[in-house]
């Protein structure tokens, strides 16, 4: 199970503090958030399924309602290297840290003709450990001000994501994940 079999693309925003060691050097602690909607249709269908067994055909009769958004909070610190004239200047980086995420499911079938079965609501919140790689650049607009543009590859550690089971339950499954990101900014240096 990945993050895009239960979830649909996200968003969110980072915040950081840098302080430039020297014109190519920079050290940085980020602090963001991402919030990601589950694929409803996806699981509504994977616990369909789960419920009347993979080589049958699935009940349309069956109405089925799912909830289960994702937030993940992330604590980073960051090490970067810049080159390149002063205008342009592109670099790669390093970030390793932890991450809190909170998980919510819920939802209901409801059998044409039968009975609803209401799926027991669980929030789950946790934490664990993260790294990043990536890569990007700065343009000069002003003399403090630059446009940032970088790509993320992340990978987190020991996170609960939603899945649907046999028991008609929602439950939460501990998975490492791995998201890439394109990010795009303002960065001013005092």
């Amino acid at each position: 199970m990945t993050l895009s079999n239960s979830y649909n693309t996200g968003y969110g925003g980072e915040a950081s503090f840098i302080y430039r060691l020297n014109p190519n050097f920079e050290i940085a602690l980020t602090g963001g958030a991402s919030l990601f909607s589950a694929d409803e249709d996806n699981l509504k269908r994977r616990l369909l399924e789960e419920l009347e067994g993979i080589n049958e055909e699935i009940n349309i009769d069956t109405q089925i309602n799912v909830e289960a958004p994702l937030n993940i909070y992330p604590l980073l610190f960051r090490i970067k290297y810049l080159y390149g004239k002063k205008k342009f200047k592109p670099y790669f980086f390093f970030e390793g840290g932890i991450f809190f995420y909170d998980l919510t499911y819920s939802g209901s079938i409801q059998i044409t003709n039968g009975p609803k079965i209401d799926l027991p609501e669980s929030i789950e919140k946790e934490s664990s450990t993260a790294l990043a790689l990536g890569g990007g650049f700065l343009s000069s607009l002003t003399k403090k001000l630059f446009l940032d543009v970088k790509a993320k590859w992340s990978i987190m550690n020991k996170i609960k994501l939603v899945k649907a089971d046999s028991n008609e339950e929602l439950s939460g499954v501990e998975k490492t994940v791995q998201t890439i990101s394109l990010q795009a900014g303002l960065n001013y240096y005092f």
